[in-house]
């Protein structure tokens, strides 16, 4: 019989194939048999270690119960609350402006009263102080006399400074005489702010500093205290040029700079016109507009990228114009008329299309900056800036001109074009004379507003970082940062409008209040919202005030440029395949970021959000609703993020005091019982019980003071005191709460004791409720109750056990006893936030997939470290009836190395035809998010299997059993890291080092200068110009004591110097980061594979998923080569086209919804009554200004 070779051949093949399939089934199988082991064994250690089936069955018992609840009855909650806070700093702010402008209008301005006495915050000394230790400048040392001195004591409320809560102190600007008439004036009759200082205070302790800032610069500020600077830095502070007093004098801003760019700008007029630009931009905020156009015969604009539009006045938008404005090159010679239709055309444009509609409600101005005007502009403004309307002829655009430079040609002309325009002439001739002239163009705008004279209007500043604040000082905040928010309304001075007899319409000042944002975040419940839930906070411009996403400061220590203009659409990431930075105007991220701009209040429901955790480096897909208000009294709106999952349910527990005393239990024996020990925590940033005032009730950590408040508690009432109380309020009968009352200014609430206190009465309850389903477990030595389960324990080197609940309640135990030394840092030390730590996000994620199931994680790229920890955790759902709602996490800790050792026990456990783990086949253990757990190498622990497999990662991402999502980081900072001194050392020449000479001359004369502060007999105007010549953005600070050693040889000759040891600066700037983070699919892990898995371009590979885990165990084929193709979650750049520049990829968010500020004004019909516009400066033939600006002059070339 014949056979054909092609049939034997076919044959063979099918053989081979059947072979290579039962070996793979059979390597397959036993891979299963691993996984099941390993899944055995710890899930019946988890059970034995955190008894999470008795503690679930303990919600029943102690007759909990899961309500349905109504999402936006929570959030009017938490917006009574907000407003009730609200509500004490605006009073608190107008009962300072009442009496300021009664004081004020009472007091005699005609007195001469020479000897009058004040608590100086800078110049009074204080008790305790070494005589030497206060330095007065030697012009103003002989009035040491007039400046009383100050007692000061530390007190926790503001953060451990040194204060005086009975007075307030004065401070007085570096470039102020406090003994010329206007500044005295107002220090003598503010005085009399010190009463309602205090009693704002002692009615409301939560308030933070009150100040009042003058016109004159001189401000006013409650509690008294040290001014707190470092002694090598000038202080530049002034009241007048601070984003709070601004918003209060003048709303929102459109304003054009027009600068000359033309061939006589050069040299030092350049450098006074660009210091201009500068304090000018400085004294703009997020809710202005601007943009920066320079010109010669032809206009342009100073940053490309904005061309045509208004950006807002960002800080990094501010720092870019700085920027582009230095790198001018004056040339040709200049024609303004272009100039200024250009700017015209743009103002009308956002006037009467983009944002004011045909009121002209906008404050406009141009703003010109130049050496002098050819020719008359009366054309251009007749066409431009005349209106005819029913009530006349307006001007909608101010013109403020700055005549730049001390021989200047047609004055009058540019004199003429800022009277005739509603503005303000100034002529700027050195650079000292720049931020005072600046200033006065911001009375000028405030006109409008002091001549209707009955609308005080309240003013809100964007988030701010409280420079000021030591961390090493405050043991309450305890953050490296604090985020301020500032309330202020205008006091006008009503004697000089009065009495004059030309019209005046003079600004008297602005009274202010700090709030910080963490006070703010302590009234939003987090208890209540929720595991993964969260409130936040947006302005009026979708700015982030308050979100768990937004991060300000880098590393602890940079604060980032742009961290008060964050977007809210930079933060919420919803689930949509968008490239970086392009925006769907029908998307619900967009829709619900419009909705809170405008003040609306609503839900939106089923919005898919792309939620990541741990440092952004695992994420997770969520469906999230949301529901928001505006906050009254404020141009913010809050918002509620919830699962909807559980979002709308709620654990109802018993009040476990009124049980105790029902029963006959002594209360206080009872509450003893449940928090015994030392090895619990609560969460540090929730308020249970606190005092009102701080100061005198100091407590060592959160849980000394909540036994401290648990000692007040008895059976007959629970404690019932609220932060804020409402003297009057209504109930609202729809969303079950009171509601305060607040039309009315209250100035003279009712003082509290300096031993009142307030509790959150929910949150005690269910804290008492936890406390006590948790104690028993907690309580007693631990004893095994089989011997099966003390192998196990020993056999994983489980040490540790802990739970956290819902209202913040952290437990641990050491199994064997020890780590009990109370001197080391204990577990509860490290974990105590509970519900906001990511092992207990992750245990309550992973319920969704597996209701049995585990979270094992290991700390990301700990490598071969010792002593490295396993940390297992898991959902406890307590179900009532059809809903099922997160109630805790337990879990337990245990050895690494021995859980690597076991493992490789059981994988090499394998019958005849399969490999164990070992030399052809590399083991490991991920986890849902792909980080590695077990691998060959304990190098490679805690880092993501794709660096280490990238092959099999891919192969795996094609056969959908993981998936990639790519997020966005759009607060990334990035920097340059350089060598302090370069490598090839520095070239010393003859001219070079006589330059170097003299700028170090030159700089020791200008120090003398202004520490003796002789430039009061001169000019009241100066103001250092410091701030223009330093970089703007945080980095890290470089020493400047290298040396040179300068040659001896002919001036012909050069030396090379060589440099001291390399040093390491870095810079930093801001970044657009993106990650690729990864994501488990259970439902195809779960089903897995009986042999090999479908691979493209990797080694052949097993998976197996270690049931009631996040677990999957990875087998490579070692034997088998594969293509290098490597996968990451490490950020890296986001790549833009090219010349789109920072900020110039965030383009699109200058066309998001903004909502104007109310209550702002424009113009009043009596304000062409007033005809002071300007005036010249004066001319100082002295030698110190000149050399003051000749060395400022050195160091910016």
């Amino acid at each position: 019989m014949h056979i054909s070779c092609k049939w034997i051949f076919a044959c063979l093949f099918v053989l081979g194939l059947h072979s290579q399939q039962t070996e793979s089934s059979e390597q397959g199988l036993a891979i299963a048999k691993w996984a099941e082991k390993l899944s055995r064994e710890l899930y019946d250690l988890g059970n034995a270690i955190t008894n999470r089936t008795a503690m679930a069955k303990r919600y029943k018992t102690h007759n909990a119960r899961v309500e349905v609840r109504n999402p936006n009855a929570l959030l009017v909650e938490i917006k009574e609350n907000i407003e009730r806070m609200v509500d004490r700093k605006i009073d608190a702010v107008r009962c300072i402006q009442q009496v300021a402008e009664s004081e004020a209008e009472l007091f005699d301005y005609t007195s001469n009263n020479t000897e009058y006495y004040y608590y100086n915050s800078k110049y009074s000394s204080v008790e305790g102080e070494p005589p030497d230790a206060l330095e007065i400048p030697d012009p103003i040392a002989p009035n040491r006399w007039m400046y009383i001195p100050m007692v000061l004591n530390n007190d926790t409320h503001f953060y451990n400074i040194p204060v005086n809560t009975t007075h307030s102190s004065v401070h007085v600007p570096l470039n102020i005489y406090d003994r010329h008439r206007s500044p005295q004036q107002y220090i003598e009759w503010s005085e009399a702010l010190d009463e309602v200082f205090v009693q704002n205070y002692k009615s409301d302790p939560s308030l933070s500093w009150q100040y009042f800032g003058s016109t004159t610069g001189v401000m006013r500020h409650y509690p008294a205290m040290r001014w707190m600077q470092d002694d090598s830095e000038i202080d530049l502070f002034d009241c007048r040029t601070r984003t709070w007093f601004i918003e209060a004098a003048t709303c929102t801003k459109d304003v054009i700079i027009l600068v000359d760019s033309s061939g006589s700008m050069q040299g030092m007029r350049k450098h006074i016109a660009s210091l201009t630009i500068s304090s000018i931009l400085d004294t703009f905020s997020n809710n202005d507009y601007i943009n920066v156009m320079n010109y010669s015969m032809g206009t342009n604009y100073t940053v490309p990228c904005f061309e045509d539009m208004l950006v807002q006045a960002t800080n990094e938008n501010i720092n870019t114009f700085k920027k582009a404005v230095q790198n001018l090159d004056p040339d040709n010679k200049s024609n303004s008329s272009i100039a200024l239709e250009h700017a015209f055309a743009l103002l009308e444009k956002y006037r009467t299309v983009e944002r004011c509609g045909a009121n002209m409600e906008c404050n406009q101005m141009i703003m010109l900056v130049t050496d002098g005007i050819a020719g008359n502009l009366s054309t251009v403004f007749d066409m431009y800036n005349r209106i005819n309307n029913t009530d006349g002829v307006s001007i909608p655009v101010r013109v403020f001109t700055y005549l730049i430079g001390v021989e200047v040609l047609n004055v009058n002309e540019i004199m003429w074009a800022a009277c005739t325009n509603r503005g303000y002439y100034s002529h700027v001739e050195s650079l000292e004379e720049v931020t005072g002239s600046v200033y006065k163009y911001i009375p000028v705008i405030a006109r409008p507003l002091v001549l209707q004279r009955d609308v005080h209007p309240v003013s809100w500043t964007h988030a701010y970082a409280d420079t000021t604040y030591d961390d090493e000082n405050d043991k309450v905040f305890n953050e490296p940062y604090r985020l301020l928010t500032s309330v202020a309304v205008p006091a006008f001075d009503k004697k000089i409008n009065n009495e004059n007899d030309t019209m005046t319409a003079e600004l008297l000042g602005v009274a202010a209040t700090d709030v910080p944002i963490d006070e703010i975040r302590k009234l939003t419940m987090p208890y209540k919202i929720g595991v993964m839930g969260y409130a936040f906070l947006v302005s009026n411009n979708g700015y982030i005030i308050m979100h768990p996403s937004f991060r300000p400061v880098f590393n602890k220590t940079v604060l980032k440029e742009n961290y008060n203009s964050v977007d809210f659409m930079e933060v919420e990431q919803h689930d949509v395949n968008l490239p970086p930075r392009k925006i769907d105007p029908n998307s619900t991220v967009y829709r619900l970021r419009q909705a809170l701009v405008d003040g609306q209040s609503g839900s939106f429901h089923d919005a898919t959000l792309k939620y990541h955790y741990d440092n952004i480096r695992r994420i997770t897909r969520q469906s999230y609703d949301y529901y928001y208000s505006p906050i009254e009294g404020t141009p913010f709106s809050l918002g509620l993020a919830m699962p909807d999952k559980y979002g709308n349910l709620s654990i109802v527990v018993k009040d476990e005091v009124k049980r105790a005393a029902h029963i006959g239990k002594n209360v206080t024996v009872f509450l003893k019982e449940i928090f015994n020990g030392s090895n619990w925590r609560v969460h540090p940033k929730w308020v249970y019980c606190k005092y009102h005032y701080l100061e005198g009730h100091e407590f060592d950590s959160p849980e000394k003071e909540l036994l401290h408040f648990i000692e007040r508690i008895n059976g007959s009432s629970f404690l019932k005191h609220r932060q804020h109380i409402a003297k009057n309020q209504h109930w609202d009968s729809f969303n079950q709460i009171y509601v305060e009352d607040n039309d009315e200014v209250e100035c003279g609430r009712i003082t509290l004791g300096e031993d009142d206190y307030y509790c959150d009465e929910d949150l005690m309850r269910r804290l008492i409720f936890d406390a006590k389903i948790t104690m028993n477990d907690y309580d007693d030595k631990w004893n095994f109750v089989t011997k099966r389960d003390e192998t196990l324990f020993l056999r994983y080197n489980a040490t540790l056990r802990f739970v956290a609940t819902m209202s913040g309640l952290t437990r641990w135990e050491y199994i064997f006893g020890e780590d009990e030394n109370n001197t080391k840092t204990e577990f509860g030390d490290w974990h105590s936030r509970a519900i906001d730590e990511t092992w207990y996000k992750s245990a309550v994620l992973q319920n969704q997939h597996d209701d049995n199931s585990s979270v094992f994680s290991v700390p990301f790229e700990i490598g071969d470290q010792p002593d490295v920890l396993v940390t297992s955790s898991s959902a406890i759902f307590y179900q009532d009836g059809v809903h099922k709602i997160p109630a805790s996490v337990v879990g337990f800790q245990f050895s690494h190395k021995h859980f690597y050792k076991r493992f490789f026990e059981i994988t090499t456990q394998v019958d005849a035809n399969a490999t164990p783990c070992g030399d052809l086949l590399d083991c490991y253990v991920i986890d849902n998010s792909g980080y590695i757990l077990i691998s060959p190498t304990l190098d490679n622990t805690g880092k993501f299997f794709g660096e280490v497999e990238g092959a099999v990662m891919h192969s795996m991402l094609v056969e959908n059993l993981f998936e990639e999502i790519k997020v966005y980081d759009f607060q990334g900072l990035c920097f340059n890291e350089s060598a302090k001194s370069s490598d090839v050392g520095r070239l010393v020449t003859p001219g070079n080092l006589i330059l170097s000479l003299i700028n170090g001359l030159f700089a020791n004369i200008l120090w003398f200068f202004m520490r003796t502060q002789l430039y009061h007999m001169w000019d009241p105007n100066f103001i250092a110009a410091e701030d223009m010549f330093t970089t703007p953005y945080p980095r890290i600070d470089e020493d400047d004591d290298d040396e040179a050693t300068v040659s001896s040889e002919t001036d012909d000759e050069i030396e090379i110097v060589q440099p001291k040891e390399e040093e390491k600066i870095r810079t930093y700037y801001p970044c657009d980061l993106q990650r690729s983070l990864f994501i488990m699919n259970h439902t195809k892990v779960k089903r897995g594979y009986s042999g090999e898995v479908p691979r493209t371009y990797s080694r052949p590979f097993y998976i197996k998923h270690i049931r009631n885990s996040n677990l999957i165990i990875v087998a490579v084929n070692v034997s088998h080569s594969q293509r290098d193709i490597n996968y990451t979650t490490d950020p890296s750049f986001v790549e833009y086209p090219v010349g789109v520049e920072h900020p110039c990829q965030k383009i699109d968010l200058t066309t998001l919804p903004r909502r104007g500020l109310t209550e702002c004004f424009n113009s009043h019909p009596d304000e062409a009554l007033i005809d002071i516009c300007g005036e010249s400066s004066k001319t100082y033939a002295n030698i110190l200004l000149f050399v003051s600006g000749l060395m400022i002059l050195f160091y910016i070339t």
